[in-house]
C-alpha cells in the first residue's frame, strides 16, 4: 500500500487539473496549493507570488470550475487507498467514522455568511466527519457541513446527514465503528446511528437519566447495561477523567450501543481524539480558517482546497514510513513532489531579493526567475 502512495498523489493532481479548462486555471489551483502546503498556516493571496491576489480571489470566486468533481476525484483515490489497506483473508479491519464539530473564528464583517456565536466563539463552525483506520495509517477527510447556530438544524441532524451517504463499499470491506463527543450524544443521533446499522460510542452528559430516573453520575457501578429515559435500546457506559488547564479534572461519561466492558470503552472512547490532531494540524499547517473570502463559493472552495492539501501531505508522509515527520516537513516533501516548478520558482525569488541573482548581478546576465522581465523559466 505504501509503495503506491506517491503515485496517487501524483495521478490525483494530474486528474484534478485535467478537470480545468484553461491553463490560466491550472496555474492559479497550483499557486493555491503551494501557498496552502507551504506549512506555515497563514497563507494569504498576496503571499503566492506566481499568481496576483486578484487573481486568486477570481479563481475562487467567479471562475467556474467543478469542484464538485474535484471531491468525487479525491473520494476515489481514497477510496483505492483503503482498498488496499483491506485485508484479502481474517477479520475485516476496523474503521472509525469519527464526527466533531471545529469552530474557524473570524473577525471582521461577513454578510453573506452564517457566522455564529459557540462557546464564546464567533466564527464559522463546521461538521466534520474523518475516516480513521485502526492499526494503520490512514486518516481521510470525507466531508463537512455548516452548523448554522442555535434556532437551526442541531448538530446531531447535521451529523446524520453526513453519515447516511457513506457508499456501501465502505461497510462490505470494514467494521465501522462511530465516535464522537458530548455535543453529538442526544436520544435522535443514538436511535439513528443504530438505525443505520453502526455501533456508535459518544460522549453523554452526565446528568442524563435512566428509565428508573437516576442520574449517570449517580450510578455506582458501570460497564453494564442500561436504559436511558426516551431510548427503546440499551447502551453501555463508561466514564473517564477529562483534563482541563491549570492541572486540573473532571469526570465525563460517554456510552456504547454495543456490549463492553469499561475499560474496552475507554480505550475506543479516546481514539476519538485523533480528530482534535488532526484539527491542530489543519489549523497550524494547512491554512484552515484562513480565509479572507466572502461569499459562500469562495469559503467552500478555499476548505476543500485545504482539506486536499492536507491529504496530498498525509500521503506522502504515510508513503516516507518516518513517525518522526512533521506535518510542515510532510508538506514540503508534497510541494517539492507535486509542484516542482513552483519550488524552484521559489527559491529564485529569494535569491533576487538577497541580490544572488542572476549570476554575477551583470545587467547584461543571464536569468531564469521570471521576476526581473526577462526571464523565460
Amino acid at each position: 500500500m505504501t509503495g503506491a502512495m506517491n503515485p496517487a498523489a501524483q495521478s490525483l493532481l494530474s486528474s484534478i487539473l485535467a478537470l480545468l479548462p484553461t491553463p490560466y486555471l491550472q496555474a492559479s489551483l497550483k499557486a493555491l496549493l503551494f501557498l496552502l502546503l507551504r506549512g506555515h498556516g497563514k497563507a494569504r493571496p498576496q503571499h503566492a507570488g506566481t499568481k496576483s491576489p486578484s487573481a486568486l480571489s477570481r479563481f475562487l470566486n467567479r471562475y467556474p470550475w467543478p469542484t464538485r468533481a474535484l471531491i468525487r476525484l479525491a473520494r476515489k483515490e481514497a477510496q483505492e487507498a483503503l482498498g488496499g489497506a483491506r485485508r484479502r483473508r481474517g477479520p475485516k479491519p476496523r474503521l472509525l467514522v469519527v464526527l466533531d464539530l471545529v469552530t474557524l473564528e473570524k473577525r471582521g464583517r461577513f454578510p453573506h455568511l452564517p457566522l455564529s456565536f459557540f462557546h464564546s466563539q464567533w466564527g464559522l463552525h463546521l461538521v466534520l466527519l474523518y475516516l480513521y483506520l485502526v492499526h494503520g495509517d490512514l486518516r481521510i477527510p470525507w466531508a463537512y457541513r455548516l452548523w448554522r447556530g442555535k434556532g437551526q438544524k442541531s448538530l446531531s441532524l447535521l451529523a446524520l446527514r453526513l453519515l447516511s451517504p457513506l457508499p456501501p463499499w465502505l461497510r462490505k470491506a470494514f467494521r465501522i465503528r462511530v465516535v464522537a463527543d458530548t455535543a453529538f450524544g442526544t436520544l435522535p443521533f443514538l436511535a439513528g446511528v443504530r438505525r443505520m446499522g453502526l455501533e456508535a460510542i459518544v460522549g453523554v452528559r452526565r446528568d442524563r437519566r435512566t428509565r428508573e430516573g437516576k442520574r449517570l453520575q449517580d450510578l455506582r457501578r458501570l460497564g453494564g447495561r442500561v436504559y436511558l429515559r426516551g431510548l427503546p435500546f440499551p447502551v453501555w457506559v463508561f466514564r473517564y477523567r477529562y483534563p482541563l488547564p491549570g492541572g486540573r479534572w473532571e469526570r465525563r461519561y460517554g456510552v456504547a450501543t454495543f456490549p463492553a466492558t469499561s475499560r474496552t470503552l475507554l480505550l475506543w472512547g479516546r481514539r476519538r481524539f485523533t480528530i482534535e490532531h488532526f484539527f491542530r494540524a489543519m489549523k497550524s499547517e494547512f491554512s484552515l480558517g484562513q480565509f479572507g473570502q466572502r461569499s459562500p463559493l469562495g469559503v467552500h472552495r478555499f476548505l476543500v482546497l485545504s482539506l486536499l492539501a492536507y491529504l496530498l501531505a498525509h500521503w506522502v508522509r504515510v508513503e516516507r514510513e518516518d513517525e518522526g515527520l512533521t506535518w510542515r516537513e510532510a508538506a514540503g516533501w508534497a510541494a517539492r513532489l507535486l509542484l516542482p516548478e513552483l519550488v524552484v520558482q521559489g527559491v529564485l525569488r529569494e535569491l533576487h531579493a538577497l541580490g544572488q541573482w542572476p549570476p554575477g548581478g551583470g545587467a547584461g546576465s543571464a536569468c531564469l526567475c521570471r521576476i526581473c522581465g526577462r526571464c523565460k523559466f
